[in-house]
């Protein structure tokens, strides 16, 4: 009598094998998906700080930021910027019915700016710094 696997046998394990494997690769999948996401949203959200600090160190009195409006980095005319393979462009926007002033940056892919990936909104206040003279 042989010993070994009939060619039934075979089949069957690698059927089953077959049927194991399918969720596994669709998790895979997924993840995948779910990695290149997150890597997007992360790149938008440092963007989105690195452009609100700009802002703030500007050292601009709230008047001269009402004036500016709203802009476009880099501007429309020019090549997007490019990270990590994707193109951005972030929009900054002054709100001049608020008081203090309402600063919101938001971050778009270059192809598409009809709905921001990352908004940040702050409030911006003039600050006035009195001297002190020592002895006065």
């Amino acid at each position: 009598m042989k010993k070994g696997f009939t060619y039934i046998e075979l089949l069957i394990t690698l059927a089953v094998m077959a049927i194991l494997l399918v969720p596994v690769m669709q998790l895979f999948s997924h993840t995948l998906h779910s990695v290149g996401s997150s890597q997007g949203l992360i790149v938008a959200t440092n963007l989105a700080k690195w452009q609100m600090e700009r802002v703030k160190n500007l050292n601009f009195t709230t008047k001269k930021f009402r004036e500016l409006g709203t802009t476009i980095y880099p501007p429309l005319e020019e090549n997007p910027m490019e990270m990590d393979g994707i193109d951005w462009r972030i929009k900054t926007e002054f709100v001049n019915s608020s008081n203090p002033l309402e600063v919101r940056v938001m971050v778009y892919y270059a192809l598409d700016m009809k709905k921001p990936i990352v908004t940040l909104v702050t409030l911006l206040e003039d600050m006035t710094w009195e001297q002190i003279v020592p002895g006065g």
